[in-house]
Formats: structure tokens, sequence, C-alpha cells
């Protein structure tokens, strides 16, 4: 139980996965390893290990005289696999790839290996993902060639099912909590592997079931040539009203939908195919925007996070979109060959890659999905208004709530157990100076958003003395106790306030650096983005304007009769990094 849900933590720390992963699982992950080596393992045959983390099998299979492969998407993983290669001098035995699964038909040739093993992989794969990854390892496999999964299942005992889902809430909980992300327990994985035309050799499940290791062999039957396309679903076809509220105040915590391609409307082999995230709210807003459309929505895996979170943080990348348009089969659906990407996701999506890839190429669309419409009937062409970010009084409304009701609730709990008659007083202390910050954020004076919190608690403790002694009669210090509740609210409501709405540098990050804090899980990694500011070479400009088309806050300008594009807002630059992946030249860099 432990090492499927933790993994998820661990994989934030990748020096410490293997130690971390052994102690969570009392040796059972090490125990897997070695009976895979030892059953399956043999001299000079050629090995695939999918979601090879740090390289502790393919080592063990490599030492024990196969000639080893092995792919994950963590680059941070695949680091301490190199070290651990080269300590053992194994680098003439075992070869590393930084790849998803979907990418297993451009990596490798049919036919080409005796042994393919996934461990703790298929858990994170939607659906689709599984169904190509399958159809992938038995083409890949020699005729007999032998497939081992090991991975987290739902037990198939109601007692045993029960007991597995008490026990894993929390952890999954938890995990979210820590990592933003975690497993989907398997449901009926044998038949899964079974209908991708593998014989099921052997099944071992632990003692509550929670765990399965499966062996197949790919049969010496040829494959068929001809497999049925998944169907597309239709708007709104999985709209969920608990996932609808959870959008509004559970904005901590990622909110997915199943990725894959959607109809609007009454698709045919011109329509556009229009790329977002597999965040809920994200999927439902788009929809709505495209509703008097006909075309493809392509919905890529993002770890159930926003499109410019997702970018930036390293949810949605080149990788995510590649994975969608092979597991989507969006290729035998079009004739064109063009993708429409959100503008946001230009922090994470390589084009370059992805056409390489794929043989997609890829435009931005405009930074809001209300304006898809029009940018459709323009020839995808977008007004430069329609690349800014706006943070409308609407937005900021949104953000408060979102970002702060579950931490009323937890204050609202507390106030119940301690005193029920507070809880009005304690609400109003809560929300209206949150509405204060947020909504009028760009008129309440100072810069930083902590200077904006600090003067609201100023006039506020300045209102509770008045009231103290003016209204009540009291000594200035007889409600000391409420200054300092005033004040904590205060100061957490605009603890990263220039991060959430205002689209400027994060205060959270920049104190978390300061006090040597690289990570903590998904929510803030100082390796995800730089610091610093854009600088442009402009000897290296092409003049392509990529810059201008995907800054979400006006960084740049054309100026000149050579249209030569310049910086000129450098200080609303927030190093989102998106004119530095897009740029073909090198010209701009973050230092």
């Amino acid at each position: 139980m432990f090492s499927y849900i933790f993994m998820k933590v661990l994989e934030n720390r990748p020096e410490r996965y293997d130690c971390g992963i052994n102690i969570l699982s009392a040796g059972h992950a090490k125990k897997v390893r070695k009976d895979i080596v030892q059953t399956y393992v043999r001299p000079n045959i050629r090995m695939l290990d999918i979601g090879c983390g740090t390289g502790e099998l393919i080592a063990d299979a490599a030492r024990a005289g196969a000639t080893a492969i092995g792919i994950d998407i963590s680059e941070g993983m695949l680091s301490v696999a190199q070290k651990r290669i080269d300590k053992n001098d194994l680098s003439s035995k075992i070869k590393l790839h930084q790849a998803f699964v979907a990418e297993l038909d451009s990596l490798f040739d049919e036919n080409g290996f005796d042994l393919i093993t996934s461990t703790l992989v298929f858990s994170e794969l939607y659906s689709e993902e599984r169904r190509w990854a399958l159809n992938q390892i038995r083409r890949i496999l020699k005729p007999s060639g032998v497939f081992v999964l090991a991975d987290e299942v739902k037990p198939r005992n109601s007692l045993k099912r029960l007991v597995h889902f008490i026990v894993r809430l929390p952890l999954a909980f938890f995990t979210y909590v820590l990592a933003q992300t975690g497993t989907k327990a398997l449901s009926n994985i044998s038949e899964e592997i079974s209908k991708a035309g593998f014989e099921i050799l052997s099944e071992e499940q632990s003692f509550l079931g929670g765990f399965i290791i499966i062996s197949a062999k790919k049969p010496r039957d040829p494959i068929p040539k001809t497999i049925k396309l998944p169907e597309g679903k239709r708007a709104r076809d999985d709209f969920s009203l608990f996932k609808s509220v959870w959008d509004y105040i559970g904005r901590w915590f990622p909110n997915p939908v199943e990725p894959g391609l959607r109809e609007i409307g009454k698709p045919n082999r011109n329509s556009s195919v229009i790329v977002t995230s597999n965040f809920h709210l994200t999927v439902c807003r788009v929809e709505k925007s495209l509703k008097n459309e006909d075309c493809y929505l392509l919905v890529v895996p993002a770890n159930g996070i926003n499109v410019w979170c997702g970018a930036c943080g390293g949810d949605l990348n080149t990788h995510s979109v590649i994975t969608a348009v092979k597991t989507s089969r969006i290729d035998e659906r079009i004739e064109h060959r063009q993708l429409i990407l959100p503008q946001f996701s230009a922090p994470g999506v390589d084009r370059r890659l992805l056409k390489q890839r794929t043989g997609w190429g890829a435009v931005f669309g405009p930074a809001y999905a209300k304006d898809i419409p029009s940018f459709l009937k323009t020839g995808l062409k977008k007004t430069p208004d329609q690349c800014i970010a706006k943070f409308s009084p609407h937005f900021r409304l949104e953000m408060l709530i979102s970002m702060n009701f579950l931490v009323w609730v937890l204050a609202g709990i507390v106030t119940l157990v301690i005193n029920p008659s507070w809880l009005f007083w304690v609400s109003a202390l809560f929300w209206l100076p949150g509405i204060i910050l947020y909504v009028g954020f760009p008129i309440l004076p100072g810069q930083s958003g902590w200077i904006k919190a600090c003067i609201l608690s100023m006039l506020e403790i300045v209102g509770v003395l008045l009231f103290t002694t003016l209204v009540l009669g009291d000594p200035w210090w007889a409600h000391w106790g409420w200054i300092v509740v005033i004040c904590t609210i205060t100061m957490w409501l605009g603890f990263d306030l220039k991060g959430i709405v205002g689209g400027n540098p994060s205060e959270a990050e920049w104190l978390l650096n300061r006090l040597g804090i690289r990570s903590i899980g998904r929510f803030f990694s100082a390796d995800v983005k730089k610091l610093g500011a854009v600088r442009q070479d402009r000897n290296k400009c092409s003049g392509c304007q990529n810059c201008l088309n995907v800054c979400p806050k006006g960084v740049f300008v054309l100026s000149g009769d050579k249209n030569e594009v310049t910086l000129k807002n450098q200080s609303e630059c927030f190093t989102c990094n998106a004119c530095v992946m897009q740029c073909p030249t090198g010209a701009l860099s973050i230092e």
C-alpha cells in the first residue's frame, strides 16, 4: 500500500527514491525486482523496462547478462539511473530514454525485445494510454516474448476492497497534499492484457489483494492490422456536479477528467483540433466557448491541473501532447496536421519536438477560450489584446474563493470547537479582508502583496482599537486576541497575493528560495522555473515574433520600420519561460 501511494511523493526526491520505496514497502519492492531477474532474465536477452525510475531493475538485469533499455519521463530519475550505470560500469549494456509510454512506437522497432517489464506505471495511465501501451508492447515484443507487470489493483474480494479503500484514502489524500498527484488502482488489468492479445502465464496477488504481478506471453499469431478507433466523447459527457463544485472550492488539488478526443458539433476531416488540459473546469469552459463550432477538442493528460499552472509546473508538456495525439489516433480522423494549442501552454510545449515525434505542427491560440471562435473565423490570427492575461475583478473573486474556501472551513471547525458563537465574526473577518485584498488588489497601496496585507492589517488594528475604546468603553488592549486573529488571517490571505491575482513573480517562491527550500511536492519547485529576468540577444533575433504571440504580459513590442521585436515592459515579466521555450534561435534567455 505505502509503496505505490508514497511513490509519488518520493519521485520529488529521486535520489532518495529507492531507499524510501524499500522502507515503505517493507522490502516488497526489492523482492519484486529480485524475482523478475531470477525468473525471467537470461544471458544475452534484450530487455525493456517501462518507467525504469532510478534504474535498479535494469542494473540488476544487466549484471545477470541482459542488454537493457530503460525509459522514464522523469529527468531526475534518469539522472540517478545514469549515475548508477556509470558507477557500476554498465554503460555498454544499458541505454536510457526520456519518454512517455506513448512514444514506444517511435523509439523501438517491431519484435525487438525478449522481455518487457513495467512496475507501478500502468496505475498512472488512463484507459486509452493503457490500451495504446499494451498494443505497442505486443508489437515490440518478440514472438513468445514475455511482458511482466507489477502494479496496484482494486481487490476482487468485497471485504478486502473495503479494507483497501479505508487504508488507501488517507494515504492518497496525504499524497495529493504533498505531491499534487496520485495513482489510480486498476480494476481489470488482467482482462485488458488478454484483450490486447497476450496469453496470461501467471498472476500473483498480495495478501490484501491490492498489488498484483502478472506475466504474459506474446503469442505467435500476427498482430491485427486494423484496431478499432477509440470513441470520441461528446461535450459534457463526463460532467460531474461534484467536480463542478470542487472547481471553485478545492483549487489546491487537481480535478482531472479522462483525457482523450471530444467531438464538438459535427466535425469532419477538415475540422480544427483544439488542445486543452484535463482540468475539469478548463474542459467545461472550452466546451462552452466552442458550443457553436464543429471541431475536435483534444484533452491532454496534465494530472488534472489547469493549462498555465500545468505548463509552468511541468505537468502539461510536449510528451503529454504527444501522448494525446497518439492514443486518440486523431491522425486517422483528420486530413490536416495542425493543432491549436492554448497560449498558456507555451512554457511547457516544444513545438519542434512535437513535430519531430508526431508529424503534427501547432499554433498557439488566444489566451482565453471565449476568443477561440473569432480566432478560427479570422484564419487563426489573434489580436495583441487576445494574447494578454487579464486579472479581472471577477477572476480575482473566483480565486479568493477557490484558494481559501477549504482554509475557511478548517478555521470554522476549530472555531466551533473553541466557541461556536465566534463563527460569524471569524467568517466576517476572513472574507471581508479577502474581498478587499483580492478584488481591490490593483488599487491598494504598495507593490508587494505582503505590503498590501500589512497596510490592511494596520488599518484593521486601528479600527479594533477605536471600536474597543470609543464604542465599548473598554481598555484598548482588552481584545488583543481578536487583533492577533485578524492579523493572522489577513497576512495569510496576502501570503502569495501577487502570484495568484497579479500575474507577478511569486513572493512565496522568493521566500522559500531564501530559506533554501527547493521544493514542496508540486506546490512549489525552484527547479521547474528559473528565477531572474528575460534577456534578449538582438544579434540572434530572427524577427519571427513568437515571443509577441505567447507573452501573456505584453513584455515585447514591435518597434522601428523593420518591425524589430524589443523588450519594453520588462518589469511586468514573471519569467514564465514561454518566450524562451518558443524562441527558435536562442535569442532569449532567463538570467
